[in-house]
């Protein structure tokens, strides 16, 4: 009897222990994205502790997935930083215990739970002697470089893949390194998906991200973000909706959760099929959010339609997201409309680059008591045309762009426009938008790269939904960034709160951002730092000289001095 319980306990182990929940047969998987707050501590290592105890928490709780996201910058700092193996070495941290606790123990916990596990790090590396990789930066004095790290366990704890964040927020660049070559980091799974990944910033650069989409035929993105986001075009779920739709990829997005800090925003997107779960949250919060997602090969899912609309003169809106504002928009060829416009056309043009609006609205009508205070604001609207390399992203590297764009603004000035309403400011929706049409004939990139995207935004800060707009291209734009093409973004259902309705195309320019760094200056000759082999070089340099000056002085002094004593 002992032996038959002892044979079912095996049994059970086995079947716990490689229980594989999608197939590479199957038509969808199951993923899961965690936003999560700032990690409480009074010490470096306290939070991080507290991060990974969490972090491993929602591992041994989540239900059946294959695949969990958590976000960057929150696990660890320079102070626990960890080394991190590279997939070649095939390790399992979870018993080659050679690293910071936090990531035996998140390896060890996606080999209990048997998940795929997508973590960021702090990771440092040994650069002194010419060790460790090639960087921008100098190695510092402490012969210790620090990277922003992806790490992605398999379901046996196993790391099978690291990317180090290419384009870094400009703080970064004072105590993290740059690869001079960026990485281009994939990892295949056994439910039949091959994921790229990448990190926050890098969304808006061509590499590693659209690199991977466009030369790697990669459907499937993993993206560790602390995103802040920027108005009118820049908000997190905003641009996750529509990076993944310009690019038709599935993208699972973990953002962390200081709305306080402009950091809000989480999601998983199925391409042209739009989001599948996104939330923005106001105060700071940790949530799971878990999707089946559609498989790619399998073909296009098709958009989750939303309820009919009703006009509503108040609408719920978001307050309590700190933002940035996008200061490009202030040399935009842009008009403001008239406070109560019905219906308008119009052409507009920056330089050559023309669009193309056609807009009604309607009254929204008002029932009783519905307006509270006696000064109730309505956002003002501009439409405006760009196309040029005079604007950055986020003040942190140059872009060129080309835009056509409606968007809100709270008065009637330009520099209004960006900002919302605050919290304690009553706001009514006094028309609301019936038709919303834009075009516009986009360029071809003379590098063959361009990206083109809706960028569209409501008051809970959230995109339109896809099912609610239309979008046409024409050539399609992925496969011809050679090629002029012409862009149609429309409305489909009416709307009654829209801060934004776009169409924004990134060329990712070459001009290079130096961001006041002095190693990233054209002219730079890199130091001689201590434990370098520079430094050893000028030190024997520098006896030689002194030896030569001693040798010269002694040559001038000891003859006279030796005459001296004949006399």
């Amino acid at each position: 009897m002992m032996a038959i319980r002892l044979s079912f306990v095996l049994l059970a182990f086995f079947f716990t222990s490689s229980y594989q929940l999608s197939k590479p047969e199957d038509s969808t998987y199951w993923a899961a994205v965690v936003e999560h707050m700032e990690p409480e501590g009074d010490s470096a290592r306290k939070r991080t502790s507290s991060a990974s105890q969490s972090f491993q928490n929602i591992i041994r709780d989540v239900d059946d997935v294959d695949i969990i996201v958590f976000p960057e910058h929150l696990l660890n700092s320079q102070a626990t930083a960890t080394f991190v193996p590279h997939e070649s070495q095939n390790i399992t941290p979870c018993y080659q215990a050679d690293y910071e606790l936090f990531l035996i123990e998140l390896s060890c916990a996606a080999r209990s739970r048997a998940i795929y596990v997508v973590i960021n790090v702090v990771e440092k590396e040994l650069c002194a002697n010419g060790a460790g990789s090639d960087t921008f930066g100098p190695c510092p004095s402490t012969g210790v470089q620090y990277f922003n790290t992806n790490v992605v366990f398999d379901r046996k704890g196993r790391v099978i893949s690291r990317y180090r964040k290419s384009h870094l927020w400009r703080h970064e660049y004072a105590e993290t390194s740059v690869l001079r070559t960026p990485d281009v980091s994939t990892f295949t799974t056994d439910f039949g998906v091959t994921f790229g990944h990448f990190i926050c910033f890098d969304m808006l650069f061509y590499e590693p991200g659209v690199k991977l989409v466009r030369e790697l035929n990669i459907t499937d993105i993993v993206y560790p973000t602390y995103w802040f986001s920027e108005l009118p075009f820049l908000g997190a779920v905003q641009l996750q909706e529509g990076w993944a739709f310009g690019n038709n990829v599935n993208l699972l997005a973990a953002d962390a959760s200081r709305p306080d800090g402009r950091t809000t925003g989480s999601g998983i997107y199925a391409g042209r099929g739009g989001r599948l779960v996104a939330e923005i949250f106001e105060e700071p919060t940790t949530k799971l959010m878990i999707s089946e997602v559609p498989k790619r090969e399998y073909g296009q899912l098709a958009p989750i339609f939303t309820p009919l609309f009703t006009p509503q003169l108040k609408t719920q809106r978001v307050t309590g997201v700190a933002t940035y504002r996008d200061y490009n928009v202030d040399i935009f060829e842009s008009e403001l409309l008239t406070e109560d416009f019905l219906s308008l056309e119009r052409k507009l043009c920056h330089g050559s680059f023309c669009c193309s609006f056609a807009i009604e609205r309607k009254v929204t009508t008002a029932s009783a008591n519905e307006v509270t205070s006696t000064d109730p604001k309505t956002y003002r609207y501009r439409i405006a045309a760009y196309w040029g390399d005079e604007t950055t992203v986020i003040r942190v590297d140059r872009t060129e762009q080309a835009i056509c764009a409606l968007f809100a603004c709270t008065d009637e000035h330009i520099s209004s426009c960006g900002y919302i309403f605050p919290a304690g400011q009553e706001v009514i929706n006094k028309h609301h938008f019936t038709k919303l049409n834009m075009t516009g004939n986009f360029p071809a990139a003379p590098r063959g790269r361009r990206l083109i995207m809706p960028s569209t935004l409501n008051a809970l800060f959230l995109p339109v939904a896809v099912s609610d707009f239309d979008w046409s291209e024409s050539p399609e734009a992925g496969p011809n960034p050679d090629k002029p093409i012409s862009v149609a973004l429309s409305l489909s259902k009416a709307q009654n709160d829209l801060l934004t309705f776009a169409i924004w195309a990134n060329y990712f320019t070459e001009l290079p951002s130096t961001h006041n760094l002095d190693h990233m200056q054209p002219n730079f000759t890199s130091p001689s730092t201590s434990g370098s082999p520079g430094l050893y070089a000028s030190s024997v340099l520098w006896a030689l000289a002194c030896l030569f000056f001693m040798l010269y002085i002694s040559a001038l002094i000891l003859p006279s001095h030796y005459n001296e004593l004949l006399s």
